[in-house]
Parts: C-alpha cells; structure tokens; sequence
C-alpha cells in the first residue's frame, strides 16, 4: 500500500552490490557494501496497481550473480478508507465545567448516583468519608466519574450531603430515557400505498437511483441502533444487520443488575418489544425482493442492534453512554471490555427525556468523545409537544430530529402528543403512520407514530451520504460539521429554519448528489 520495504539478502563471495530498479525508485541505483536497503514507495493514489522489479546484482567468484525481487503497490480502492472507525477503549472524558446537583426531578434509577470527583484529595479518602454520608463506591467510570450505590428513595438526599461535604464536584442520578414511541394500529402491506408517498418527501427514490451503480469493494456503512431489542431472525431485516458477534445487550434483564450480552439482542416480550425492529427496519427491511417493507437505505447499509433497555423498558445514563462507546469501537462494562468487530459511523438514539432545559453531563461527555472519534449521533426530538427539544438531541453533539406528518407540517397525534420544537431542532422527518416490521415473524407490520420513527430516516440519509463519500474518495475531518452542512443544503427551509420544522424535511437525493457542493467541496 506504500511505505517503507525493508530487503535483505545473502550473495555468497560477493564484496558489493548494485541495486537498481524499474521503473526508477528514489535513491536508486545504488551502489553499496550492505546486504540490505531500505526503499521508500509512494502510495499509489490510482485505482490500478503499480508493479516495480528491484534488480540486485554482484560480482562472485562463480560469476555475476542476480536477485530479482516484484513489488506490487496495491491501488487506490474507489471507496475512501474513512469511513472506518478504529476499535478502542473510550479515551478519557474531558474535564467537567458543571457544579452541583443534577435533575432529581427527572426519572431515575433507584439507589444509584454518579459522582465527578474534586481533584485534591484522594480517591480513597473520597470513598471512606462518602460511605459515612450513605453512598456506597461501585466502581470508577473514568475521567473522574464513579458510581456510588445508597439507599433507594434517598439519592436527592445523599446528593447534597455530598456535595456540601466537597466529595463531589457534580453529583447526579442516573437517569432514565424513555424510547419515543407511541401507539401502533393494525398491520398494512403496500410500499406503493403505504410507503412511497412518505419516502418521496424525503425525494428517496431519486436518491437510491444516485447510488444505483454502488463501485466494488465499498463498505456498506454501518448504523448503531440503541433500543429496546430486536427480532433479528426476521427473515426481511436479518440480511441487512451486521454479524451476530457484533450485536451487544448492555443491560440484560435488570437495570440494577446490569449482565451484558454478546451476541443477543432479543426483547422482553412487553418491554417496548417491538420498538427496536421498528426503527431498525425503517433504515434496514430488505428492499426490492418481494418482502412486504422497503428499507430507506435500500440494502446499502448496516443496522448494528444494540440493545440498552431492561425488562422493564428502562435504560440508563449508563446504557446509553455505553452503547455510544461500543458503537463507536469498544466499551467496558463491569469490568469486562467489549471491542466492536464493526464499529459504526451513525447512531440513532430513538429515545429522550422532555424536560426543558434538561442536559446529563455525564453523557454529554461521551457524546463529545465519539463524535471526536468520527461518529454522527442522531436523536429524536420528543412526543411531548414542548417548545424545547428533548435530550440527547438538544445536545450540540447530536442532531436532533422532530416529525412532520404528510402534510410536512409538525406532526400532532392526539392530546399532549406532538413533535416537540424549538430552537435546537434542525431537521424533520415522517413521524405519523410510517409502516415498520412488527412482531418477530416475516413480512408482520404496521403503522409507527412518533419522532422515533422519524430519527432514523435521517440516520439513513446520513449513512447514505457517507456511502457516496467513500465513492468518490471524499473524506472530512470534522465528519458531524461536514454532515450538518450538507443537510441543510438539502433541507426544505435551507434558506429560512423555523422552530416548528427546523431546516425542514431533507432532500436525500440532494445529500447523495456528487454536483452538491456543499456535500462534496472541491478540493
């Protein structure tokens, strides 16, 4: 691939060697005493490969003797390595600007806190004069953070005591996020009734006819979704998740006992069972093969199931931040480290809590972190019909996407429920009546309302556009900069956001188009 080659060899007699090559390579010919040379190759930025003859000569008492050796520089694939993330443990959370309390108010896990550490005194000392205000040490989070354990009920209570005893810079609970769903009604069965007029607001036809002619050799990109679980025999969704040594269960059954799980990321039945097939199906049905779903990625992407949510449908701070990391190339839980075989580019997060002005710090560290690693993380705005975005999707880290119903309004489902709005919301998506797989059997599905459903038509649209970037060899540093970007330049209030819809509903045919400047900069 380029790079430096080492040769080394044994002519028997010889005093000197010339080493030549053809084509010339730098510093050659070269006349030297040694048995081995370094050469240095260019790498070669073309798709076909470049072969070179190094040719060794010397003079011996039986004669000139010669060594040929064949070098092969491998060409340029078509697709840009970028969009490979590297596996590794979660680098460490940079140091924490909030003090106090957290939002005690907020849902929570019972009995559990997670602390910021003062730096000055001793993590020893720290956990000896917290155990006598009734908090319990866990374990270390890293970056300063740990997790203590203290009575049920009592952790606003123990929280104070703490952090008026200067034991902690920030003390918070550890919260709950909800998944952003809402009733499903019966089964239906028609793309053409059902499906089109919703994907061509998002002008998806038009953009799968863009990646139509997909180069060989590029990874189909990969979309983590955290949820509740997932149906993964179903014979029109299992084809498009990555291998089963990839899907992880952070949590397993109880919240409070967290027991991951490689490899199986089944739902309780009752636990928002379905909810995790439906957003993975709405990014990865298998399409164009007679099943009854067609997937917005149009089989050009992977869905990574991970599954955060307990048996009874709760999932916390520490489930989400450690979904995130193991999407993102590794995470340790309990002690135990988890690599991901196929680290993910997107995530979706089809949950929030909708409490205005509401942010976790904890978890906002993390999602600084991956997005620094190059994931982009897309969440749902919330149901609850506020003017402010839920969260995560109202942290800067992430992009935040509300519903629009087929009018490309807001979408409102019934009393109290509505996309939530306001000045964090940049995109919308189809929210209301959005055909997902439902149940574990093939071709079972029905209709989805909520920005759940709507979260992971952008996650796609993203996922796609990272396809097209590797075809034509594009890469960006600032990956979540560059994505916001060229959304906007596709979205349907580009020139004019609003708080109801954001920048609108996202034209993918747009985000795919290599003419788009604003997605592919002329270098």
């Amino acid at each position: 691939m380029g790079g430096q080659v080492n040769l080394s060899w044994n002519i028997e007699g010889a005093q000197f060697y010339t080493v030549r090559s053809e084509p010339p390579l730098p510093d050659l010919p070269l006349i030297t005493t040694s048995s081995s040379v370094s050469l240095q190759l260019e790498g070669n930025q073309s798709p076909d490969p470049k072969s070179y003859r190094v040719i060794i000569e010397a003079n011996t008492p039986k004669g000139l003797e010669r060594l040929i050796v064949n070098l092969r520089v491998e060409g340029r694939s078509v697709c840009s390595s970028s969009i490979k993330s590297q596996a590794q443990l979660p680098a460490a959370k940079s140091v924490l600007k909030a003090t106090g309390l957290g939002h005690f108010d907020v849902p929570h896990v019972a009995g559990r806190l997670i602390v910021y550490h003062k730096s000055g005194l001793s993590l020893q000392s720290q956990i000896a004069s917290a155990q006598s205000l009734g908090a319990q040490w866990v374990r270390d989070l890293g970056g300063g953070w740990n997790l203590y354990r203290t009575q049920p009920g009592q952790e606003a209570k123990v929280a104070q005591s703490l952090y008026q005893h200067g034991l902690g810079q920030y003390v918070q609970p550890e919260y709950l996020y909800q998944p952003d769903s809402l009733a499903v009604p019966p089964h239906n069965r028609s793309y053409q009734l059902e499906q089109a007029p919703l994907f061509r607001l998002m002008n998806l036809e038009q953009a799968w006819q863009k990646l139509d002619e997909v180069k060989p050799g590029c990874d189909a990109p990969v979309v983590a979704v955290a949820d509740t679980g997932f149906y993964t025999q179903r014979g029109d969704l299992a084809p498009n998740l990555t291998p089963q040594n990839s899907w992880l269960d952070v949590v397993g059954d109880e919240i409070e006992n967290p027991r991951p799980v490689r490899g199986a990321v089944e739902p309780k039945p009752g636990a928002g069972a379905n909810h995790g097939t439906q957003v993975a199906s709405i990014i990865a049905a298998t399409t164009n093969n007679g099943s009854a779903l067609a997937g917005t990625a149009y089989n050009l992407l992977r869905v990574l199931p991970i599954k955060v949510f307990d048996a009874k449908r709760q999932a916390g701070t520490l489930q989400v931040a450690q979904a995130l990391e193991y999407a993102a190339g590794a995470t340790q839980i309990a002690g135990q480290v988890f690599i991901n075989p196929t680290p993910a580019q997107v995530v979706n997060l089809s949950l929030s809590i909708s409490k205005p002005g509401f942010r976790d710090p904890y978890l906002e560290q993390v999602l600084e972190q991956v997005t620094q690693q190059g994931v982009v993380v897309v969440a749902s705005s919330g149901n609850a019909d506020l003017p402010s975005v839920g969260y995560p999707a109202s942290s800067p880290y992430v992009i935040a996407v509300g519903a629009t119903d087929i009018n490309q309004a807001r979408a409102k489902w019934f009393s109290g429920y509505a996309s939530n709005y306001g000045a964090e919301l940049e995109f919308v998506a189809p929210g209301s009546g959005v055909p997902v797989a439902y149940g574990p059997s093939k071709d079972d599905y029905a209709l989805a309302y909520g920005t759940s459903a709507s979260a992971p038509f952008i996650s796609s649209a993203i996922g796609l556009y990272l396809l097209q970037q590797q075809q034509l060899g594009k890469s960006h540093t600032d990956r979540l900069t560059q994505v916001r970007n060229c959304l906007k330049s596709a979205g349907q209030n580009a020139s004019a956001w609003n708080s109801q819809t954001g920048y609108g509903l996202v034209d993918v045919a747009k985000v795919v188009d290599p003419h788009n400047t604003a997605c592919f900069p002329k270098e």
